[in-house]
């Protein structure tokens, strides 16, 4: 409601700008270019011309002026939505940025932060688990969908630092660029090329082990996740994600981006 009003006001300003702002100077430029020997000054032709045109004795030139003002006024409420929206994002960007991994990881999983030992390797099986690759995605889309959040790879249930060794073993390049470079394909194929604008990907070094810190950014729209080829609507809630049924997430996403 808030926002409606002040567009609302934005589009009246330029309505306002148009005819009061614009036309004037539009005939001043007219006096001079065309009618400067016409016997008159040009404030008395500016004023003459004005006066006509707001008592609709030139009707067209009137509405001219309104609807374009208007318009202006509806592309400087738009670029005010466009200019929100990323200052916001990246303001939480910066917020994210700002935290401390060791206060990160000591304030525990919470509705924007959680903790996975590892993305692709599997400590119990002893071997690489795509079903693992899918949770993090899963938890990415939940955070893309929600409110964002931190996501650490490399740092077990409790807290305790992992690391990423079991990781980096299982790529062919076997560092922090060659398991960026995994994420970030991993998300363009399950969730669009758009989805990678939203993640911001760091490492930390704590006691000779590098963890992953996946900053996930609140998305403008729904992100769907691909599933064994099916698309599926992911939410966080609380300190896990869940997967929404199709009722579920119509419902959510008509209350959340109308």
């Amino acid at each position: 409601m808030v926002k409606s009003i002040r567009y609302l006001f934005v589009i009246a300003t330029g309505c306002f700008f148009g005819v009061f702002i614009f036309l004037p100077i539009s005939e001043l430029t007219t006096f001079y270019e065309f009618k400067r020997d016409i016997g008159i000054s040009v404030w008395d032709f500016i004023y003459t011309q004005f006066y006509r045109a707001i008592t609709l004795q030139t009707p067209i030139k009137f509405f001219f002026y309104l609807v374009f003002g208007g318009l202006m006024g509806v592309i400087s409420a738009l670029l005010m939505t466009v200019f929100s929206k990323r200052n916001k994002l990246i303001d939480q960007l910066r917020s994210e940025l700002d935290k401390n991994l060791t206060a990160l990881i000591s304030k525990g999983e919470d509705d924007d932060l959680e903790f996975k030992s590892s993305y692709r390797y599997d400590y119990r099986q002893q071997k690489v688990n795509k079903v693992l690759e899918n949770v993090i995605i899963k938890t990415i889309a939940g955070f893309m969908n929600s409110r964002g959040g931190s996501l650490l790879i490399g740092v077990a249930d409790d807290g305790s630092i992992i690391g990423l060794e079991a990781d980096y073993n299982t790529l062919s390049r076997k560092d922090s660029d060659g398991y960026t470079q995994l994420l970030m394909s991993a998300i363009a194929d399950k969730m669009g090329t758009p989805a990678c604008k939203l993640v911001k990907i760091l490492f930390h070094t704590h006691e000779e082990k590098e963890v992953c810190r996946i900053i996930v950014l609140p998305s403008p729209m729904p992100v769907y996740a691909k599933d064994d080829n099916q698309a599926r609507f992911y939410l966080r809630t609380g300190s896990g994600t869940r997967e929404l049924d199709i009722q579920e997430a119509i419902t959510f996403i008509k209350a959340k981006w109308g």
